[in-house]
């Protein structure tokens, strides 16, 4: 099933009907990446910018330049962290052209979808980039005891938001959730190969569209399995 789909969803990436929300894709994705890793990179910079210590005052000197050098530091590792809520917040500007162009070719049987407006499909994005951002944080400490961790962490968040944001094009959150159970773990394992491509350069700029690509395809089939009900 997992296989199937990665492989009709590479297949169809340099496709015509494909090609437009690919190089959306890549510009949103990229913007993305650097909003998220700039701001929260600034975000460290001022946390430790002007640091006082009791008795002793403000740092500075050589300590300074080790601050700079830790606020560049978090800029990087914030830029790391962020393709993963980038991926999920980018995927909000490009839902339908991918899932359609998918469903057109491989699953013509079902029509166009209801779709629906790109406020919602972006709110229901930054929703996801925002979990992805609160468990990332909330799980660092445990990140340098189990090293595999992250993957499975951003594996899940990437499955299950762009298997979601696939879905609820046509099917009621209830249904959702009950073919999202139907593929739960070839959905998690897709979802772990995108973690894993998103620390790839340049290759993690097309995790959002393959990824959501491949995850129509396991939203379809569990969709024929459980009869179109």
């Amino acid at each position: 099933m997992l296989l199937s789909a990665i492989t009709r969803s590479l297949a169809q990436l340099p496709t015509p009907a494909m090609l437009r929300p690919l190089l959306l894709g890549l510009v949103v994705t990229a913007v993305c990446i650097v909003l998220l890793g700039v701001t929260v990179g600034a975000g460290v910079g001022w946390l430790v910018s002007g640091v006082s210590i009791p008795f002793v005052g403000e740092i500075g000197g050589a300590a300074d330049d080790a601050v700079g050098w830790l606020a560049g530091a978090g800029t990087v590792i914030a830029m790391a962290f962020a393709f993963t809520p980038a991926a999920a917040l980018a995927i909000g500007f490009f839902v339908d052209p991918v899932a359609d162009a998918v469903e057109a070719r491989h699953y013509p049987e079902r029509g166009p979808a209801r779709g629906r407006s790109m406020g919602t499909e972006v709110s229901m994005a930054l929703r996801y980039a925002g979990l992805a951002i609160a468990l990332n944080i909330l799980l660092l400490p445990f990140y340098f005891i189990f090293p595999p961790l992250p993957a499975a962490v951003n594996g899940w968040i990437l499955g299950r938001s762009f298997f979601d944001m696939a879905a609820l094009r046509r099917d009621t959150p209830a249904r959702v959730r009950e073919l999202r159970r139907s593929v739960r773990f070839p959905m998690v394992l897709g979802g772990i190969l995108l973690a894993v491509l998103t620390l790839v350069p340049l290759l993690n700029l097309v995790v959002p569209v393959f990824g959501l690509a491949m995850m129509t395809h396991l939203y379809n089939g569990a969709h024929r399995r459980k009869g179109g009900a």
